[in-house]
């Protein structure tokens, strides 16, 4: 678990640009969607962000491995959503 909130918070660089996309998705979706909708919106991209990222050929040679890939892209959706979340409430 340690090594968990370590990869997937503490050192990763680009969850703050995670948690300001996905509040700015939920901003914009709620001028066109319902909440729940615009929460789903945020849930998609965010994990097709991920899996898309998933596809470079150098995910190795980044990360230094695919387990802390994981942990880094699960901190991504974790920290979009819960953004999402925040700017619905």
């Amino acid at each position: 678990m340690k090594t968990f909130f370590k990869y997937a918070f503490l050192q990763n660089r680009w969850l703050w640009f995670h948690i300001l996309a996905g509040g700015a998705l939920a901003k914009i979706s709620l001028q066109y969607l319902l909440a729940r909708d615009a929460v789903a919106v945020v849930v998609a991209l965010a994990i097709f962000w991920e899996i898309m990222e998933s596809l470079r050929p150098d995910i190795e040679k980044i990360y230094g491995s695919y387990l802390r890939f994981f942990y880094d892209a699960v901190g991504d959706i974790v920290g979009a959503v819960a953004m999402a979340l925040i700017v619905i409430i």
